[in-house]
């Protein structure tokens, strides 16, 4: 059996990627003898990983003499160079060459502790694969320079792929392109943003849409006579989630509606606040911000409580997974149209919104959905799972790309 070396940046020993790593364990484990090794630094494990899987986390510093040494070898590579000169001619030269420089050593870091780990032992009947499109993918490039061999895959998904999302822009995308066997975009427009900016092989085979993927976990039940209008919203509360927009959209709504929102950040106590703010003062309405929940609690939720429509505000996104759950559960969604939402979004499904929608235009489309007639609502509502079941079950998913590792 081949081995499969996964690269994570958190997972198992934090919960990082742990809601989109788990469904695909589940697969990839029958084709491959999985190995996870995790860039967190912290000691203690906080999950097993199923299926037996071993899994080691990244232990390995250098000095500051060492550090300073390879500052000084980088300047003499030419790779170095022309990211700085020629890559991020819109940012500052000595803030371009401090984040390429910080990358460029976490990778070899990466590189040479994976190697002390015995990951490039057998190379030949292994395939490398980087959840993330990041400084894991440049420690196994950086390797690939002296063993052509190798064979090394990776995912897209937004923060690793957008310039927007990183301070300099993305770095060393163009130079690790033609060691990179195969690469998963979470979504077509993630594909196309890369076939634009970054990718320089002539054979396009090696840039594939893989979407992710949630488990079938049953149906919403349905409405309760008289009850109030139910929404649901999941995600971090941090600014480019933008959860506040919802809470002024719920403000301005004049029919009974209760709202439940799961997830924490940097922005919880100030969302939270707007909420005793605008909403405590109108009996119309109810509403709940637990925090942060597991998403054994999520799926506990939609299995038992009815839910009319899901909402997101995000400013950015790559695919998300909240919404195909939404959808898996034949759940209608209201999202605003970025990243790759508008692949998932349509008039069969839900509402778009705009990529910077008001609170009344997102109030406006809730209020939509609760006047609109049970036929439409009945047809919103099978049209989501149907697109959950032709494009985000995971075990279809998983499957296709777990095939596509096992033939590189």
């Amino acid at each position: 059996m081949k081995k499969l070396c996964l690269i994570t940046d958190h997972y198992p020993y934090t919960k990082g990627e742990l809601p989109f790593v788990l469904p695909e364990l589940a697969v990839t484990h029958q084709y491959f003898d999985v190995q996870i090794f995790s860039k967190d630094m912290q000691e203690q494990q906080e999950y097993t990983p199923p299926y037996d899987i071993p899994a080691k986390h990244f232990n390995l510093t250098g000095g500051k003499a060492f550090k300073a040494t390879q500052y000084l070898y980088y300047k003499t590579k030419k790779m170095y160079r022309q990211e700085i000169e020629e890559k991020h001619p819109d940012h500052p030269a000595n803030q371009v060459e401090a984040e390429v420089r910080n990358f460029l050593f976490n990778a070899e870091m990466l590189r040479r502790w994976l190697k002390r780990e015995g990951c490039f032992q057998d190379i030949t009947n292994t395939v490398y694969y980087t959840f993330w499109y990041s400084t894991g993918t440049m420690a196994l490039v950086l390797e690939k320079q002296k063993h052509p061999e190798m064979k090394i895959a990776t995912r897209a998904h937004g923060y690793d792929l957008y310039n927007e999302r990183q301070p300099c822009g993305q770095l060393f995308k163009s130079f690790m392109d033609p060691y990179i066997d195969f690469i998963g975009f979470i979504s077509r427009t993630g594909r196309d943003y890369y076939l634009q900016h970054f990718a320089v092989k002539e054979n396009q085979d090696a840039y594939r849409v893989c979407y992710l993927g949630v488990p079938d976990n049953g149906l919403n039940p349905g409405a309760t006579d008289g009850a109030p209008m139910e929404l649901f919203s999941c995600s971090n509360v941090i600014p480019l989630k933008r959860v506040e927009l919802l809470v002024q959209a719920i403000s301005l709504l004049n029919f009974p509606v209760h709202w439940y929102h799961a997830g924490n950040g940097e922005s919880f106590e100030k969302v939270t606040a707007l909420c005793h703010e605008l909403l405590d003062s109108k009996p119309n309405v109810k509403w709940e911000m637990p925090g942060a929940i597991p998403n054994t609690e999520v799926v506990k939720y939609y299995q038992q409580q009815h839910v009319d429509l899901f909402l997101t505000s995000s400013e950015t996104e790559g695919l998300p997974v909240s919404i195909m759950e939404a959808y898996s559960y034949g759940v209608p969604v209201a999202a605003t149209a970025v990243g790759g939402i508008p692949e998932m979004v349509n008039l069969g499904t839900g509402y778009l919104l705009p990529e910077n929608p008001t609170p009344q235009e997102i109030a406006d489309v809730i209020r939509k959905h609760q006047n609109a007639s049970a036929t439409t609502r009945a047809s919103l509502n099978l049209n989501a799972r149907q697109l959950w079941f032709n494009s985000f079950h995971d075990k279809k998913n998983h499957e296709k790309f777990a095939k596509a590792l096992l033939s590189l």
